[in-house]
């Protein structure tokens, strides 16, 4: 406001004094303009003196200050415009012929360049506009040498890959997501040369190129070389693309235990995700209750029930009201049952009651397991035959989540039929064919083939 007041009672941008005095008289109303006395009329008189209210008089130079207001923010600079000033003036003097003036400019920008570790794209499109008047000078002194327009080509070779690779990595992730042909021009050709090894050194960058290759590639090597200039680069890159990396490569890992039932991606998405709370970066907004979860979730995999209390403590009360018991008491649920303190694991969830379809399904996963593991193998069966039915009519769950889902459902009766079984030879010649069937055809969407597994294993 200070800035702005400044900015009205410049001439250079406004000579109309009754304007000047309608802000002084609305600044006292600042910050929260609720005042009795915020009318019309009072703010005339506050203006023009004494005199028969006039509202069009008032309209006018209201007018005239809100379109000041916006030619102010106009020349308030953001990341995005912040060199504008600076590159006119380069501009300026190379017009003018100053070429030393020029030159030592452009040195003393391009030093600062240097120290700027967070080169994103504003950043680089700068330093593409800074060595392209470089090189418009050197050709004046020297016309016949090749070393500016090759500073010019890189310059603008790494603004270039820069956006390619994000708009690539974008379109791929909105047609996989949305499950769309997404005619991406150049693909083959750009997959093909990213295959051929790191395209720039710049950290964001790589992200991309590592990125793209293992999203449409699906090949482990190229996880962890991103994970590699992930946790090495990470200081470098800004809070959006380092939240954006991090989401993919969770996906990845979230992929490979869903489907591949690997457990080495277990640790995997385990280190990401105390990577992402130790430096701060949970959320790149609002703390969503499924982020929450998800965090205690993969802490809890993989036995770190001590980071998963030290990240309740820390970021429960960032949660939204109306979603805090529910992620609390599921949180609780997890970790009693991962400590093996099962009928407190069950009172938790049995307090949960979430809106989120994902969520309520994986609250049935768990009242499921737990009554399995109680031995209330009645109550067990009544609830995944009411699981099964209320899943039928989940329309927001795909296929593809509810037959893993099903499947562990019809596994889980077998088991206890297993358990009440008494002849000894039958049941552990069934128990081996379960355990193949499993291994070779049970998805392990929320853990359920590794539960059903250990639940052999304690045959």
């Amino acid at each position: 406001m200070k800035e702005f007041r400044n900015f009205v009672m410049s001439p250079f941008y406004n000579t109309n004094k009754n304007v000047t005095n309608l802000n002084e008289v609305l600044m006292k109303f600042h910050p929260d303009y609720d005042s009795k006395l915020l009318t019309e009329e009072h703010i005339y008189s506050g203006v023009f003196g004494a005199g028969k209210f006039d509202y069009f008089k008032i309209k006018n130079i209201s007018s005239d200050l809100y379109n000041l207001a916006l030619g102010y923010l106009r020349q308030v600079p953001n990341p995005a415009t912040e060199f504008i000033g600076e590159y006119n003036l380069v501009v300026q003097l190379r017009l003018r012929k100053l070429f030393n003036l020029h030159k030592k400019l452009v040195m003393n920008l391009q030093e600062s360049f240097k120290k700027n570790e967070f080169r994103e794209s504003e950043f680089l499109y700068d330093n593409y506009l800074l060595t392209r008047e470089n090189q418009l000078v050197d050709l004046f002194e020297k016309p016949s040498s090749v070393t500016g327009i090759l500073d010019e080509f890189e310059s603008f070779y790494e603004y270039l890959v820069f956006h390619l690779l994000q708009y690539y990595n974008l379109l791929i992730h909105i047609g996989k997501e949305n499950n769309v042909k997404i005619n991406i021009k150049m693909i083959d050709e750009v997959v093909s040369f990213l295959e051929k090894g790191p395209v720039s050194n710049h950290p964001t960058t790589l992200a991309y190129q590592y990125l793209i290759l293992l999203k449409l590639k699906q090949k482990e090597e190229y996880y962890f070389t991103l994970k590699a200039n992930y946790f090495n680069c990470f200081s470098k890159m800004d809070a959006s693309a380092a939240y954006r990396t991090h989401m993919h490569m969770f996906g990845y890992c979230a992929d490979m235990y869903n489907f591949k039932g690997d457990r080495r991606y277990i640790q995997e998405g385990y280190e990401l995700y105390k990577h992402s709370y130790l430096n701060g970066r949970v959320t790149s907004g609002e703390l969503l209750y499924p982020d929450f979860v998800n965090f205690i979730k993969v802490f809890v995999r993989a036995g770190d029930t001590e980071l998963a209390e030290q990240f309740i403590s820390d970021y429960s009360p960032k949660l939204p009201v109306d979603q805090y018991e529910n992620s609390i008491n599921f949180s609780r649920a997890y970790i009693s049952h991962y400590s093996g303190d099962i009928k407190n694991a069950l009172i938790y969830i049995s307090k949960v009651n979430f809106p989120l379809a994902i969520l309520k399904v994986q609250v049935k996963i768990l009242q499921v397991q737990l009554n399995y593991q109680l031995g209330y193998f009645e109550e067990t069966r009544s609830m995944i035959e009411s699981f099964r039915k209320s899943l039928a009519r989940e329309e927001v769950i795909s296929d593809e989540y509810k037959n893993p889902i099903l499947s562990f459902m019809k596994h889980t009766i077998n088991l206890i039929d297993l358990k009440q079984e008494t002849d000894r030879k039958k049941r552990e010649l069934e128990l081996s064919l379960l355990k193949k069937t499993i291994i070779d055809s049970q998805l392990n969407h929320f853990g359920v083939r590794f539960w059903l597994l250990d639940r052999i294993d304690e045959f």
